[in-house]
């Protein structure tokens, strides 16, 4: 009797869930396409993680190279030294630079180099009035330019500095006034005017006014326009100006001879001054024959 009962309950008892809730689940035999699916689905992923890899791979050797390159080598600097500061102040700066360098055979200063800003004239009374205009007369020696080819510029983009002896009215007091000495004096004009163009924004041209000459009949002034050294603005200084240390009267090489003669030999003038119609000054600069 208890074995009969007991039998009943075991026919009569529903298979229990894992959930525990009295549903059946009841497992279904894999199929020869359900296995087929399944290992096809395994080898798409192994072939996506196998070209997820070699991209990772080929991410870190690029890496490598880069590093293994290293950063691009800087541009060389323009110069050595460079001023700071506003644009009066780095102007100051490259006076007082520049003139620093230059020495008369003494050890003494060739002359002394002041930063004017834009170009100015000094009256009888020593009141300083402001050259908006200058007018540069062209080279009629050659014939190949008429004497009213005048070329009349905006002042307010000039820079101005002058080179003052430590002599009377500005002269040198040492030496002979040579043909070398002449040189050199175009060589510092040069090398203001080329830092000027370099570190000073919005400047055109500079003008630098020279010390007297000998015969003391006219003013001397070396003008440069961006455009006359444009090319020696692309490359660094010390490719213009070779010397490693700034040569003194009759000391200049003759690589700089070259370059100095070919970038102011030309353009030395003889300044003065005419009254525009407003009453404004107008600095007239006329090739010096002397060079």
């Amino acid at each position: 009797m208890a074995d009969d009962v007991m039998g009943k309950a075991a026919t009569d008892a529903k298979p229990v869930s894992s959930n525990g809730m009295g549903s059946s689940v009841v497992a279904r035999p894999e199929t020869r396409a359900d296995r087929a699916r399944r290992l096809a689905y395994r080898s798409r992923f192994a072939a996506f993680y196998v070209l997820l890899a070699v991209v990772a791979g080929a991410g870190v050797g690029s890496l490598l190279v880069l590093v293994g390159r290293g950063s691009p080598a800087p541009a060389p600097a323009w110069s050595a030294w460079e001023p700071t500061g506003s644009v009066e102040r780095r102007s100051a700066q490259i006076a007082d630079h520049v003139g620093d360098q230059y020495r008369l055979p003494s050890g003494k200063a060739l002359v002394a180099v002041t930063y004017s800003g834009p170009p100015t004239v000094t009256g009888p009374d020593g009141s300083s009035f402001r050259v908006p205009a200058i007018a540069v007369r062209p080279d009629t020696s050659a014939g190949r330019a008429e004497s009213d080819d005048i070329d009349t510029l905006n002042a307010a983009n000039t820079v101005m500095y002058t080179l003052c002896g430590l002599g009377s009215a500005c002269s040198i007091p040492e030496g002979k006034p040579t043909a070398e000495r002449g040189q050199l004096l175009r060589r510092e004009a040069l090398e203001l005017a080329l830092y000027s163009f370099h570190y000073l924004d919005g400047i055109d041209s500079t003008l630098v006014l020279l010390p007297p000459r000998a015969d003391g009949q006219a003013a001397t002034a070396v003008f440069i326009e961006r455009g006359d050294v444009r090319a020696e603005l692309d490359r660094p200084l010390d490719e213009t100006l070779t010397a490693p240390l700034t040569p003194g009267v009759g000391e200049i090489q003759a690589d700089e001879q070259s370059v100095i003669d070919r970038t102011t030999r030309s353009r030395v003038y003889e300044y003065s001054y005419l009254q525009a119609q407003d009453g404004s000054p107008v600095m007239v600069l006329t090739p010096s024959l002397s060079g």
